[in-house]
């Protein structure tokens, strides 16, 4: 297991590489991902960073410390209501009309209420779409610029190590449209199409990670969603057992020092390519093994890493091994792919 010293002391070899890091931050206006984004901008060597948000008024605040803890750093924010794919697209088009790569893509975007499913124009649950639709369509946009960087890394936090079983036939829920059919569809969702991706694409390395409780305010605003009945019992927990829960949660800062690891350690490369150490690569910590992969054959890895908040790769699932055997990776990309179109014919 590798130690928070280690990992920290890999971090701060971040400033002894080349300046330029190009990186996009989906949903690091709060939370896990603003902790990464700051602990990126404390450390990396004048990155050019796109943040993408609903509101750069309300980023402001953001937007100047991060350029106080890197004077030298590059900070756009990039302002959209983003459960859209088709203003993803608006996105992507824009940064690949400026940018020749892309070296990093960090994705945390998403939330929790009661209300139950609740569509965007384009016809997607909006949890389904902050937690998978547009994260996968970014990634989508931007595969020529992560080809063109020499250590191309995407990370997805959300639920990695968690998967569980879903209905391959209704990865809409539309016959289970709870927030906990959602949750588990988008996670198994989310691996599943990284090891696609990995497969049509070696040289990318994905991470789709598990943060644990991070203390984010997000189970209090979730409580604040309770309708009705729930309204009462929902009160008493957001007054009693979150206060005390988040005694014992990490902080977005402390996490985001775990992901930044995660995201430029060599520990966790990609299935070909890149040597140890390579572009915006920092070299594994003195007596440390490769991360293990999600599907390993031969002694080789497929560059998918399903990992835990201390950067530990989980146990395979017998769900993800008999999804495997049964192609349901070539379903799930390609009901993805149908859902993108449909939303972008609804939205004309």
């Amino acid at each position: 297991m590798v130690s928070i010293k280690q990992m920290r002391s890999s971090n701060a070899s971040l400033a002894a590489k080349a300046p330029g890091m190009v990186a996009l931050f989906i949903g690091a206006t709060s939370g896990t991902g603003m902790g990464s984004l700051k602990q990126l901008a404390r450390h990396a060597n004048a990155p050019k960073v796109y943040i993408v948000g609903r509101s750069q008024r309300s980023a402001a605040p953001l937007l100047a410390e991060l350029q106080s803890l890197n004077p030298k750093g590059t900070f756009v924010f990039l302002e959209t209501e983003i459960s859209l794919v088709r203003n993803v697209d608006k996105i992507c088009h824009e940064i690949s009309s400026k940018e020749k790569q892309m070296d990093l893509i960090v994705m945390s975007t998403g939330y929790l209420t009661f209300a139950g499913r609740q569509e965007t124009d384009e016809g997607i649950d909006t949890l389904a779409a902050l937690s998978y639709y547009i994260r996968l369509r970014a990634v989508h946009d931007l595969l020529p610029l992560l080809h063109a960087s020499p250590s191309p890394r995407v990370v997805a936090i959300l639920a990695g190590g968690n998967e569980s079983a879903i209905d391959l036939t209704d990865l809409e829920n539309h016959k289970n449209q709870s927030l906990i059919a959602s949750a588990v569809t988008s996670t198994t969702q989310t691996t599943l199409a990284f090891e696609v991706l990995a497969q049509a694409h070696p040289g990318i390395a994905f991470a789709h990670v598990y943060p644990g409780f991070v203390n984010t305010g997000q189970l209090r605003r979730f409580m604040q969603t309770a309708p009705g009945l729930w309204a009462w019992p929902a009160w008493v927990t957001q007054m009693t057992l979150v206060p005390l829960v988040s005694l014992f949660a990490q902080t977005p800062e402390s996490f985001g020092e775990k992901l930044l690891f995660m995201a430029t350690s060599a520990r966790f490369p990609p299935a070909e390519g890149m040597g140890e150490g390579e572009g915006f690569v920092v070299a594994m910590p003195k007596g440390v093994a490769v991360a293990k992969s999600s599907v390993e054959e031969g002694g080789k890895g497929n560059g998918v890493y399903r990992l835990n908040n201390a950067g530990e790769s989980a146990p395979d699932s017998p769900v993800l091994a008999d999804y495997r055997k049964q192609g349901a990776g070539k379903t799930v990309w390609e009901s993805t792919q149908g859902v993108w179109e449909r939303a972008l014919k609804q939205a004309k």
